[in-house]
């Protein structure tokens, strides 16, 4: 039976197939092509200075940083976790779109300021700006808890990277084989392509990614029998309450998700040392137009894939819904369809894995040999040592992932949800930090300290959540306020009035670092039209204001809110690319403006 003939059959029962030496093959040769781009990258005499080996000398342009960023932040739990979420949630797991476009919101926030200062001040990476900023304290503080939310996300990475190739294999590798083979590639390629070498390296993994996603799409398209529609009516008829408007405690835990993820992933080490790397302000434009659709685009095909199964295979129990994307696929294979695509879909997984374990290994070594071994202890060390502490400590990294990941049975998934609770907690720093200059490094460490306590507190008396709402919201909240609240009670200091002088020019871009070459622009975090669209965007994305009457069907057989919850994906979408066209040169007559001083005619639009 021909792939493009077999329809599924209601009484075929879930099942995985081996996608044998298919996969083994087409995994082999991709990774020895990424082992070949780490080869290459170090022939070219790339890294022989931290400068290029960390930041790859701030030149990469916008395709590679759009498509490492995107395979970095899309990992194998978006590919496999997000779709079984779907099944078991429902519509309401929309909120997986939206708080993967509010990242890009929270990163349009973030990194124009950084990246314009990081070419002014010469910035490496993120911390060399903490430092600079604040002073060493806040930066021993910031760099804890950024390592933090990166280690763990590299962890998680290795276990999924053991379960899925065996899966794949189809038992032909076995769980520790395939660590094994993907710790060593991991560390070849990084250790010598440096940065450069990642970002390349996760390039090519995005595009495997968006032919995955395109042929995931294509796969569910066969097996929906009657059509799309057909699954959403089987949904209804088993399982209504995943089509049905969410209760008031899922909404509140909806707004939290978004919360967390439009302030945590712009503070991830590893997405800001992208951006920093970027050649100059028009390839970042450039890089959030690009993003603002792949994002909406392959987030959307997730959930429409773990919808689908929920029609496809009604009734599956937890651990068996966490299979929802091998269920398609096996069945796929299993009833004509052929190894091949499957196989292609699964390097896609695989790829997504690897990516954001290399990106965020790479950080990891530059946060412990620049960030921490040359900041702290050895300030007089040459590059070349820098750089081999770096190696070592990739080596270190690698190693100890392996060992976590022989024992799977020792769960991180607890410590996988306090990820990005404490990583929040650095934000203030970059959110406040990049614009206000009387933000002061005492109430930094302060906000810090308290909201790390508050967040904590929380979890040891028991609750979770509170009213639905994240402990590390809380303790956002509790943060920003002893940040913004004790800098600006206490007025101006010695520290302000130097602060003041290095945030002039978080608005200027230096082409080739020389003042002939200032380029004045205004930034969408300077925009009050980007807030009050942020403000709407957030009012819209969760459907609080709907009536019971929008449970009713709509198009393909879908309830009317879930359409206004599309409505508002897409303005979500939008704000990205509206916020890259306000982020425009200053006009000629206000040039004579100081350096980074934004008139008020210029906030307002």
């Amino acid at each position: 039976m021909s792939a493009g003939s077999f329809v599924l059959q209601a009484s075929l029962e879930p099942e995985t197939a081996s996608l044998g030496w298919v996969i083994v093959v087409l995994t082999a040769v991709s990774l020895t092509a990424l082992i070949a781009i780490g080869w290459y990258s170090a022939k070219k005499n790339i890294g022989n200075d931290t400068a290029d080996f960390f930041s790859a000398s701030k030149s990469l342009g916008f395709v590679v940083i759009a498509l490492s960023v995107f395979a970095s932040v899309f990992s194998g739990s978006s590919f496999i976790g997000h779709p079984a979420e779907t099944y078991r949630s429902g519509a309401a797991f929309l909120v997986f779109p939206q708080f993967m476009i509010a990242g890009l919101i929270g990163a349009l926030i973030i990194a124009p300021p950084l990246i314009n200062l990081g070419r002014k001040w010469d910035y490496t990476s993120p911390i060399d700006y903490i430092e600079h900023r604040f002073d060493p304290r806040v930066a021993f503080l910031v760099l804890l808890l950024m390592i933090w939310g990166t280690f763990i996300q590299f962890i998680e990475q290795f276990i999924a990277m053991g379960y899925l190739g065996q899966v794949a294999s189809g038992g032909i590798l076995s769980y520790q084989a395939v660590t094994v083979v993907f710790a060593a590639v991991i560390f070849v390629y990084v250790a010598l392509g440096g940065f450069r070498g990642t970002a390349i390296v996760a390039g090519v993994q995005g595009l495997l990614m968006l032919l995955s996603v395109c042929l995931l799409l294509g796969i569910i398209g066969q097996l929906s029998n009657g059509g799309f529609t057909t699954q959403v009516q089987s949904v209804w008829q088993t399982a209504p309450e995943k089509l049905t408007l969410p209760n008031a405690s899922t909404m509140r835990g909806w707004y939290g998700l978004v919360i967390l993820i439009l302030f945590g992933v712009p503070t991830y080490i590893h997405i800001q040392q992208f951006y920093l790397s970027v050649k100059d302000t028009g390839d970042l434009q450039r890089t959030f137009r690009i993003q603002a659709p792949i994002f909406l685009f392959v987030a959307l095909v997730l959930w429409v894939v773990g919808l689908v199964g929920a029609g496809v295979f009604p009734g599956l129990v937890e651990s068996q819904s966490e299979r929802v994307v091998p269920y398609l696929m096996g069945t796929y294979a299993s009833t004509g369809g052929g190894t091949l695509f499957p196989s292609l879909i699964s390097l896609g997984i695989i790829m997504s894995t690897l990516s954001t374990a290399g990106a965020t290994v790479m950080v990891l070594s530059m946060a412990i040999a620049k960030d921490m071994y040359e900041r702290f202890l050895n300030p007089a060390a040459s590059d070349g040592r820098v750089i081999n502490a770096s190696r070592l400590s990739i080596a270190v990294f690698t190693a100890f992932a392996v060992v976590v990941a022989f024992t799977p049975g020792l769960t991180i998934w607890g410590w996988v949800q306090l990820k990005f609770e404490f990583l929040l907690q650095a934000t203030p720093a970059f959110l406040f930090g990049l614009y206000l200059h009387r933000i002061k490094s005492d109430f930094v460490i302060a906000g810090i300290v308290v909201g790390c306590l508050t967040a904590l507190g929380i979890y040891f008396v028991g609750n979770g959540e509170v009213y639905g709402i994240n402990p590390g919201i809380i303790g956002f909240a509790v943060n920003s306020a002893v940040v913004v609240g004790g800098s600006y009670l206490t007025g101006e200091t010695d520290e302000t009035r130097q602060t003041r002088e290095i945030l002039r020019y978080n608005a200027v871009e230096y082409q080739d670092g020389s003042d002939e070459s200032e380029v004045r622009y205004v930034l969408p975090g300077q925009k009050k039209s980007f807030w009050a669209g942020l403000g709407i965007v957030l009012t819209l994305i969760v459907p609080w204001y709907a009536p019971s009457s929008w449970n009713a069907q709509a198009l393909f057989g879908l309830p009317i809110w879930t359409w206004v919850i599309f409505g508002a994906l897409i303005l979500e979408a939008l704000l990205v690319v509206y916020g890259t066209i306000v982020w425009r040169k200053r006009p000629i007559e206000q040039t004579s403006a100081p350096v980074g001083v934004v008139r008020d005619s210029e906030a307002d639009d």
